[in-house]
């Protein structure tokens, strides 16, 4: 099965696999402490550990893991995984991440929105979960667009900003998503 589609195309972003020459541009935008902390990953990394990161990625057979875009500009703005994608149970886990140039354009609500429908579309998945701070109004918003619902509460379960926050765990089944 391909895991790898050469990209595929929403309303505003296209999501595509990462190339080696994405990783300085990108690396530069997830080291933004306010990106960073969004996704519980307190410590800024070298471009090295980033190339790493999508290697490793690229290799594991139950790991898609994209770049996003917008459609009118062909530069990176973040990226996306479908992560822990288990066939027999048809499922798997979201992460996103998106510049903050780029933050309350509507451009990660479209990337959920476009990964997912390949997920249920294309995997054959049933449901995709996702975890994000509650602390985080703006990307909880943006997953409501897409359809998740909360499931769950993880309390304290992040160190983010120097204090502890919950995480709350959200999911979409096949037949939720919004259109």
């Amino acid at each position: 099965m391909e895991l790898h589609p050469p990209f595929l195309t929403g309303r505003l972003v296209r999501l595509r696999a990462p190339e080696p020459s994405d990783a300085e541009a990108l690396n530069e935008l997830f080291n933004d402490h306010g990106v960073r902390s969004g996704i519980s990953h307190p410590l800024p990394q070298p471009v090295e550990s980033f190339l790493d990161w999508i290697a490793t990625a690229r290799q594991a057979t139950n790991h898609l893991n994209l770049i996003v875009e917008r459609l009118e500009d062909p530069e990176p703005i973040g990226m996306c995984d479908l992560m822990q994608i288990e066939l027999p149970t048809r499922t798997a886990t979201l992460g996103i991440w998106i510049g903050r140039p780029w933050w309350s354009r509507g451009y990660g609500t479209d990337a959920v929105l476009t990964l997912c429908r390949f997920g249920f579309d294309h995997l054959n998945l049933h449901r995709v979960t996702l975890h994000v701070n509650a602390d985080n109004p703006q990307a909880i918003r943006a997953y409501e667009k897409v359809g998740f619902e909360e499931e769950g509460r993880l309390r304290e379960a992040a160190f983010v900003h120097g204090e502890r926050v919950d995480e709350l765990v959200m999911g979409v089944l096949r037949g939720e998503l919004s259109d």
